[in-house]
């Protein structure tokens, strides 16, 4: 099968961060193993460079990530794109799925359309799926005039990112009916929408 590389193609390394066009020297590497990513109408939207390893590889956790079990969600009140405000604590009784982002973060964009697929299977459960950004209204929506997010976007929340000490993007975070923090996800992944599944189906139980 013949693969056409174009220039809208974003490549990453497998730690999700974004590599220049000239890294594409390394599909000729037999240390690196290509993973390609397409859309639903098999255009080719992202290649991921894997370093193949004989030696098992010691991951250290990142920081970011750690949560002591059953912690309180901090509370926090944002305004979605048509000026609803929402209170997280006003949510209790509902799955809530935090999914932090911005519009320049390419590995954030790679995972949308299986974010959205989630938005999709759980609109008849009480799940809320809810995404944080430091961006403006404005950039936001003109981001939203090419590429679909149905998540309920809230807009300049630098306040949240703060409070919830985020640094790297995409995170997700789940909090459970209880307001609990049940689950921090930090990077790219390519079976996001599993790992969130499994969780939120675990709560709804």
């Amino acid at each position: 099968m013949q693969i056409i590389i174009t220039p809208d193609i974003i490549l990453f390394n497998e730690q999700g961060r974004i590599l220049p066009m000239s890294q594409m020297e390394l599909m000729a590497n037999p240390d690196y193993k290509p993973l390609f990513y397409a859309d639903e109408n098999g255009k080719l939207k992202s290649l991921i460079f894997q370093k193949k390893s004989n030696h098992p590889v010691l991951v250290k956790k990142n920081p970011e990530a750690e949560y002591t079990e059953g912690e309180k969600a901090l509370d926090f009140i944002v305004t979605d794109l048509d000026g609803k405000t929402i209170k997280l604590s006003e949510l209790k009784g509902k799955v809530v799925v935090l999914n932090f982002w911005f519009t320049k973060c390419g590995p954030c964009v790679v995972e949308m359309p299986k974010l959205n697929e989630l938005v999709k299977e759980y609109k008849d459960e009480d799940v809320v799926f809810l995404a944080i950004t430091f961006n403006k209204k404005g950039v936001v929506e003109n981001f939203l005039y090419e590429t679909e997010f149905d998540y309920t976007i809230a807009a300049n929340a630098n306040d949240v990112i703060t409070m919830y000490g985020v640094q790297s993007y995409p995170t997700s975070i789940v909090i459970n009916k209880k307001g609990e923090i049940i689950l921090k996800e930090i990077g790219y992944r390519t079976n996001i929408k599993t790992v969130l599944s499994n969780v939120i189906k675990a709560q709804l139980q």
